[in-house]
């Protein structure tokens, strides 16, 4: 059985995951507010919209995903409210990107199931290789 999963937030990182995940036989919805960014070439389906409504992300769908990653760190404010909808509309599994330690516990406390550090991330990997 598929998973099937959103992923808010089009720059590189978020472009990484949802191709990864789309050729790993995900269903991926890709979002980003911008639509000069937003291709459905290498994901299910790919939308333009204002990811700080709630509205709009109901309906999307996106209450039937098994999982949302959030991949944005540069505005605090969207990653919460992305979160938040996420989670109030029923997502299950909730993936957030922040910048540093203080939008971790914040994007925690308003419901992120993991927060994760990519460039941290690569970093220790790319030292123990």
């Amino acid at each position: 059985m598929n998973k099937s999963i959103a992923v808010i937030g089009l720059g590189r990182y978020g472009k990484s995951i949802a191709t990864e995940l789309y050729k790993n036989g995900a269903d991926v919805l890709a979002i980003d507010g911008n639509p000069e960014i937003v291709n459905a070439d290498s994901v299910t389906c790919a939308m333009s919209l204002d990811v700080c409504d709630m509205d709009a992300l109901r309906e999307t769908g996106i209450s039937n995903m098994d999982a949302v990653v959030v991949a944005m760190a540069d505005s605090l404010d969207s990653s919460i409210m992305c979160v938040m909808s996420a989670k109030e509309l029923g997502v299950p599994k909730v993936i957030a990107k922040a910048k540093d330690e203080m939008m971790e516990k914040i994007l925690k406390r308003v419901g992120a199931d993991q927060v994760v550090f990519p460039e941290k991330e690569s970093g220790i990997r790319l030292s123990h290789k």
